[in-house]
C-alpha cells in the first residue's frame, strides 16, 4: 500500500521525490506494475487501477501530471479502484487537512508544494474526489519592478498635509497623467514581495503599503502650476487605492493643514471634504484667492 506525503517544498510516493514531469518508465517502477492505457484526442492516460493512481501524458513518455483518485465518479479512462493508502499534507492525514473553498462556487482547491501544483476536485459537499499533481509554472509579471520606488530627476516638493498630498496626487497622477505609472492597488498586490496582499480581504481598511508608496512618491515642483482646481470625493481614484472600499463615511483623507497650498500659484477652487471647522477653512484660504466648497 503507497503512501503519498506533501510538504511545503516537495511530494513524494513512498520514499521517492516527484518531480514533473516524470517519465512513465520510472513511474512504473515507483507505483508497480502495468498501468492501463486510454488514448484520448489529447492525452494518453495511463490508469493503475489497483492501486487507483493514474497519469496525463501528452505524448505517451513522460507524464505531465499524476492524480489519485479519491472517490468513485463518472470520469472515463480513471482508475477502477480509489486509492487505499495513507495521505499526509505537512504531517496532518489528508482527511483531516481544512480544505477550503476559494467561493461558494468553487468545486476545487490548490496550493503550491515547490515545484507542485497540488489540485483537489471536491464534490458540492467538499468531499474529496481527486488529488493530482502537475508541474507549477510561476507566473510571469510584467514590469516587476513597475512599482518600485525611483527617485525623480527634478526637485521633489515637500508636503506638510499628506491628505493634501493625495488631493494633488489625483489630479496630477489619475486626471492629467503627468505622473506614471498610475498606481493600481491590485497591479501593486501582485508585484509585492514582502508579504501576500489580499485586496479583497484588506481592502476596507487602509493597505499600510499603499499609503506608504504615496508617501515615498516625490512629485516635482515643476508641476505644481497644474494644480489649479482640487476636488476631494470619495470616489477618487487615489482613495479607492488606497481603501479600495472605503464608504466615504469616515475622515481618513481631512486636510489638516492647509500651508501646502502656497505651493501652487494656479490653485483657485477646492472641493473639500466636510470639516467642524469647514468655514475657517474657507475664510483663511478665500484671503490667498481660493474658493472653497463642500462636497
Amino acid at each position: 500500500m503507497h503512501s503519498i506525503s506533501i510538504g511545503t517544498d516537495l511530494v513524494m510516493i513512498d520514499q521517492h521525490v516527484i518531480s514533473l514531469p516524470i517519465a512513465i518508465d520510472e513511474l512504473k517502477t515507483i507505483v508497480g506494475g502495468e498501468p492501463v492505457e486510454n488514448k484520448t484526442k489529447a492525452n494518453t492516460i495511463f490508469a493503475w487501477d489497483d492501486v487507483g493512481i493514474y497519469a496525463y501524458s501528452a505524448k505517451g513518455k513522460v507524464a505531465e501530471a499524476i492524480g489519485i483518485q479519491m472517490r468513485m465518479g463518472e470520469y472515463k479512462f480513471r482508475p477502477k479502484n480509489v486509492f487505499q493508502g495513507k495521505i499526509t499534507v505537512n504531517g496532518v492525514s489528508l482527511s483531516d487537512w481544512p480544505v477550503k473553498k476559494k467561493e461558494a462556487d468553487d468545486t476545487y482547491s490548490t496550493w503550491i508544494a515547490g515545484d507542485t501544483t497540488v489540485y483537489l476536485d471536491l464534490n458540492d459537499a467538499g468531499d474529496i474526489m481527486v488529488l493530482e499533481f502537475s508541474a507549477y509554472t510561476p507566473e510571469v509579471i510584467p514590469e516587476p519592478d513597475r512599482y518600485a520606488f525611483k527617485p525623480i530627476a527634478g526637485k521633489p516638493m515637500q508636503f506638510v498635509d499628506l491628505s493634501f498630498k493625495l488631493s494633488v496626487i489625483q489630479v496630477l497622477m489619475y486626471e492629467k497623467e503627468l505622473i506614471k505609472p498610475a498606481f493600481d492597488i491590485f497591479e501593486f498586490a501582485r508585484r509585492h514581495t514582502t508579504r501576500a496582499i489580499d485586496v479583497d480581504a484588506e481592502g476596507y481598511d487602509i493597505i499600510p503599503e499603499a499609503l506608504e508608496y504615496f508617501k515615498r512618491l516625490e512629485v516635482d515642483e515643476a508641476l505644481a502650476p497644474e494644480v489649479d482646481e482640487i476636488t476631494q470625493d470619495g470616489g477618487n481614484d487615489i482613495y479607492m487605492n488606497i481603501i479600495p472600499f472605503w464608504s466615504g463615511t469616515t475622515d481618513d483623507f481631512n486636510i489638516r493643514s492647509f500651508e501646502d497650498v502656497d505651493q501652487f500659484p494656479n490653485l483657485r477652487y477646492m472641493t473639500l471634504f466636510y470639516d467642524d471647522e469647514f468655514e475657517a477653512i474657507q475664510q483663511r484660504l478665500a484671503g490667498k484667492g481660493i474658493r472653497v466648497e463642500p462636497l
